[in-house]
């Protein structure tokens, strides 16, 4: 018999010392160091730039100005946009003794702000953000009234769609209040809205100091902006939006198709035609 042979044996490789075990406390290993400050909501941009002119003033151009130049901004068609927003305006335009407004919940984020409501809000924004500019747009007074009443007159039909479509009838509440009642203690002739205008502007150029506010028309371009803002004129040439009422349209028509694709509103609908539905028929009952 052959003898069986033995198996190679496999040198292992030299034994490294194991480092050092970590002296630091394995709960401190989980969170970072204290030399790096975990986020707060100080970290958001801070708001540079209050907008205090009315609507119809260019406010849509100089927030896509804005946001070229690198500010976000914060208009009325971003309340729009966003069912946090259109509750919390909508609750304070209903009671605003009541529902004050959480002014930098609703900004966090945003570098600038304009439009209605916001335009209403000037003084107290300002106590807010005691380093932001303010910056006031400004035209024609006749012209801007003419603008508005045609946003009124184009725009009637939402009241239909308010009765039925809940973020619409949030947004007519919101521009009502703002405006009507806020800006022209509900007096419709046309007089009263000039003369509301006027002394916004009046008021606003009493309130803000020189220093801090910028009297602008969007016709006058970069130039007065990027120096009050103290930034580089950008390449671009200045944008000119809405001057007729496709933005505002196409926005208002946007808020109705949401309500148009949400479930409830089909719900509400039928509620609301099956009560009609039958209290016409206990009517014919009781008469017959």
């Amino acid at each position: 018999l052959r003898p069986r042979p033995r198996p190679k044996t496999r040198l292992s490789p030299p034994r490294l010392p194991r480092p050092p075990l970590p002296t630091t406390p394995r709960s401190s290993l989980l969170r970072p160091p204290r030399s790096t400050p975990l986020p707060t909501r100080a970290t958001f941009p801070p708001m540079k730039l209050i907008g205090a002119g009315f609507s119809r003033t260019g406010t849509i151009s100089l927030q896509e100005a804005l946001i070229t130049l690198g500010l976000p901004c914060y208009h009325f068609f971003e309340l729009m946009s966003k069912d946090a927003d259109l509750d919390i305006w909508y609750k304070y335009s209903l009671d605003p003794a009541g529902s004050p407004l959480p002014y930098k919940a609703l900004l966090e984020g945003y570098e600038a702000c304009l439009d209605f409501p916001i335009c209403v809000h000037y003084r107290e924004l300002m106590e807010e953000f005691p380093d932001a500019k303010v910056i006031l747009t400004v035209r024609d007074a006749e012209k801007w009234r003419d603008s508005l009443a045609k946003i009124f007159r184009t725009c009637g039909w939402v009241i239909v769609f308010a009765l039925v479509c809940p973020r619409m009838l949030k947004v007519l509440v919101i521009g009502v209040r703002a405006s009507f009642v806020d800006t022209f203690k509900m007096h419709l002739d046309r007089a009263n809205w000039i003369e509301a205008f006027n002394r916004h502007v009046a008021e606003v150029k009493a309130a803000v100091p020189p220093e801090q506010l910028l009297v602008f028309d969007v016709r006058e371009g970069w130039e007065p902006l990027c120096k009050f803002l103290e930034c580089p004129v950008p390449d671009a040439a200045f944008p000119h939006k809405n001057k007729g009422m496709s933005a505002v349209q196409r926005k208002i028509l946007t808020v109705v198709w949401r309500d148009l694709t949400d479930v409830r509103f089909w719900l509400r609908l039928a509620l609301v035609v099956g009560s009609i539905v039958a209290l016409v028929y206990a009517s014919m009952n009781l008469v017959f």
